[in-house]
């Protein structure tokens, strides 16, 4: 029953999950600037990790860089927290800049490079024309004010990885490791987004519940980042935002 319910809730999912269309990009726009005065954001980017039991073939695989086994999922979400793109396919030892070539984001963002509108990663992705990063060893006021409006921004794929979470517990830690096959588990981590983002939109209130240590489980919890950076690619264009922005 349990497949079968998954199967036809993950049917709907391109009603559920909804890249910013360019109708949609003033409003967009103008809810993240509210947030770190940023101007043309689209959307924050970053990974998590969901625990899972591995196949026994491929048990390696599937093992982070915090020593268990996981699956890496890619989202991007908008300045409500929305989720308006996930990827679940890769196993826990992806690292950011390898999910970025093997999604649609690339392609979907080059389509809308006319309009100038960026996403914004932290520093385990490369920066690109259309992907702000933080300035490493920032050396000027203007690249310390950036710093501190890219945080404010980036911030919100934090809080929503951890109100996601907080709703499902099978995709927290304290909930265990999900007991099903990596296919399965992507899509269970799929429904969840859908279900995020369905109680969202109709206003749903999310109730905090006890722990198993008898305190309050924070809907906000620290990303799992990766240690490495990526590789600067196109600090061209962030210096331009710099400069422009923050002088």
């Amino acid at each position: 029953m349990f497949s079968i319910v998954l199967s036809d809730l993950l049917k709907h999912m391109r009603s559920y999950i909804i890249f910013p269309q360019v109708e949609d990009l003033p409003t967009v726009k103008g809810d993240f600037y509210a947030l770190g005065h940023i101007p043309k954001i689209i959307g924050a980017i970053d990974g998590t990790h969901v625990a899972l039991v591995p196949p026994r073939r491929s048990e390696q695989v599937y093992r982070n860089r915090k020593s268990y086994h996981s699956k890496n999922v890619q989202m991007v979400c908008l300045a409500d927290q929305y989720i308006s793109h996930v990827n679940a396919k890769f196993p826990g030892s992806v690292h950011d800049a390898y999910f970025l070539q093997n999604c649609s984001i690339p392609y979907v963002m080059g389509q809308l490079q006319r309009h100038r509108v960026w996403l914004l990663g932290d520093s385990g992705y490369p920066n690109l024309s259309w992907l702000l990063t933080p300035v490493r060893n920032p050396r000027t006021r203007a690249e310390e004010h950036y710093i501190e409006a890219h945080g404010r921004n980036q911030r919100i794929i934090e809080r929503t990885f951890g109100l996601l979470k907080a709703r499902f517990r099978c995709l927290h830690m304290i909930g265990g490791s999900l007991f099903y096959s990596p296919k399965k588990v992507c899509q269970i981590i799929v429904a969840c987004c859908m279900l995020h983002n369905l109680a969202l939109r109709r206003q749903v209130p999310f109730l905090q519940e006890d722990g198993p240590d008898g305190s309050v489980v924070a809907a906000v919890e620290p990303v799992d980042s990766e240690d490495e950076e990526a590789e600067e690619e196109d600090m061209d264009n962030r210096n331009t935002v710099i400069l422009k922005y923050f002088q």
